[in-house]
């Protein structure tokens, strides 16, 4: 409402207000306009629906109408659209376009298949932003799916979701049958969707307590989703086999970056990825903080994160206090064939092996440049056939092996610290050894004679030209000199800010010139 002038009130329609370019349209459950649906029906391209403080008890339906803003007057707490659980409570069909807005309610008690909370489908690119999103249920059919409790994003729509509370949706947790899908307790990216999800609290969702079931807090299926600096805690994907307890990507190349993933977890026999699952994807997974989540179950792999048949690139990130049967921290199977770069993978369980990092049926990552230290279980578990290549790491102070090779095919792991200039302690290559010890058929000679990280040659290609110059460790904040233009990018040439940084290598650039390499290790 800022930036246009009263020209007169329309004295026929007493709960509307005409603007220079728009009309507002008031809402109140004591008003002569005292539902949502009637404010919307009466809207004109690029009018605004205020609504006042209440609880409306509606299951609407959104026009064909262009630039609406449906916004509360008093904010969240104040203003409730409840669904009754009769039907979704906000259906958007129309392919209405990002000058959509829906600010400001509590969205509660949707009941459908799809999309129970909102359903953002056809094309549809709105803003929503600043709403509670709480306690709704996708069901699913009998034998069937229930896909995006919270919110649906429809096949080629790009809505930018932003600074809400999505919380207690569930998905897949039908009353009439047990064998249902749940997909996406909190949101479900469908087909070639691409929405902006960022700054959001996505907690205690769930996806299929009673049947295997995908993404507790956020699910995509060949969808391109940005996903950033959320908080994404305590949701599950439940039921024989869960899959990504915090984030599922099945399918789809997501950029995951800046976000706090925490005590999540993939439940049932099989869980995989209680943080994040990546199943034939190509993500980026960047600068997150991953911690606390968990797989369950005697097959379980990648407390958290799992890849599987993906080519992700996973890169300064903190992964510790994970916990899995396999691979507590990172778990890689069918062929993975990601680069894991610049992470600090610490403090990580695996109730059999791999508390960093497990590989698995031909999985062949790339892991370098990060920190695999104090996980219990082994640093780095490689059974059935993987062949990952582990070069210019610190592998130190795991319970267990630095590696741990159960296959023979032996792993290229040369040219890594292992916590000692002695190396690491095998009984017969290296008896000498009082580093990380390692298994049988485990290349690892030369080794590091000091910790990785002090004068390595640079990664992105902006720093080329200033390969001079050693990389500085740090932990805390990053100081930077006053009176000078600086900018911090991580090794894959996204600036980020240096307040923000999470583990993982850094490039400085001052005045136009990059001059510093750092790492931050806390």
């Amino acid at each position: 409402m800022k930036d246009v002038v009263l020209l007169y009130i329309v004295m026929s329609t007493p709960c509307s207000i005409v603007y220079a370019e728009r009309t507002v349209w008031y809402v109140h459950p004591d008003s002569a306009l005292n539902t949502i649906q009637a404010g919307l029906d009466s809207c004109a391209n690029n009018d605004i629906v205020l609504v006042g403080p209440g609880t409306y008890y509606e299951n609407i339906v959104w026009p064909n109408t262009q630039g609406i803003n449906l916004i509360s007057e008093l904010g969240s707490n104040l203003t409730v659209i409840d669904g009754d659980t009769t039907s979704r409570v906000i259906e958007i069909s129309t392919g209405i376009d990002t000058s959509s807005l829906i600010r400001g309610f509590t969205i509660q008690n949707g009941r459908d298949t799809i999309g129970a909370g909102i359903y953002c489908g056809a094309a549809s690119s709105l803003i929503i932003t600043n709403n509670h999103i709480n306690n709704n249920f996708a069901d699913g059919y009998y034998m069937g799916e229930g896909l995006g409790a919270g919110i649906y994003c429809g096949v080629a729509s790009s809505p930018t979701i932003t600074d809400n509370n999505i919380n207690n949706n569930t998905a897949g947790n039908g009353i009439v049958s047990l064998m249902r899908w749940g997909i996406g307790g909190g949101i479900y990216c469908d087909s070639a969707s691409s929405p902006v999800i960022i700054n959001n609290t996505i907690t205690d969702n769930v996806a299929g307590v009673l049947s295997g079931s995908v993404g507790g807090g956020i699910a995509c299926f060949y969808a391109s989703p940005t996903i950033s600096n959320n908080r994404i805690t305590y949701n599950a994907a439940g039921g024989f086999g869960g899959s990504g307890g915090g984030i599922n990507c099945d399918h789809s190349s997501p950029i995951i970056s800046g976000n706090t993933i925490t005590n999540n977890s993939a439940m049932g026999l099989h869980g995989w990825g209680g943080g994040i699952c990546c199943d034939s994807s190509s993500p980026l997974i960047s600068s997150n903080t991953i911690t606390q989540n968990s797989a369950g179950g005697s097959g379980s792999g990648g407390g958290g994160l799992c890849l599987q048949t993906a080519s992700s690139l996973v890169t300064g990130n903190s992964i510790s206090g994970n916990t899995a049967n396999f691979g507590g921290g990172i778990h890689c199977t069918v062929d993975d064939s990601s680069t894991i770069t610049g992470n600090m993978i610490t403090g990580n369980t695996a109730n059999s092996f791999g508390g960093g990092l497990s590989c698995k049926l031909g999985a062949s990552p790339v892991i370098e440049n990060c920190t695999v230290a104090d996980n219990y279980g082994d640093g780095i578990y490689c059974y059935e056939d993987a062949n990952p290549f582990i070069n210019y790491n610190n592998i130190t102070d795991n319970v267990g092996y630095g590696i741990r090779n159960a296959s023979s095919i032996t792993v290229n792991a040369e040219n890594n610290w292992w916590g000692d200039v002695t190396g690491p302690y095998h009984p017969s290559l290296n008896p000498g050894g009082l580093g990380n010890a390692v298994s049988n058929y485990v290349d690892f000679d030369p080794w590091l004679n000091n910790p990785w990280g002090i004068e390595e040659e640079p990664i992105v290609k902006p720093i080329e030209a200033c390969s001079d110059f050693a990389a500085t460790i740090f932990h805390g904040p990053l100081r930077l000199p006053e009176g000078t233009k600086c900018k911090v990018f991580d090794i894959t040439g996204r600036v980020v800010e240096p307040e923000k940084i999470a583990p993982g290598i850094y490039f400085v650039e001052i005045d136009n010139e990059v001059v510093e390499k750092v790492i931050k290790i806390k």
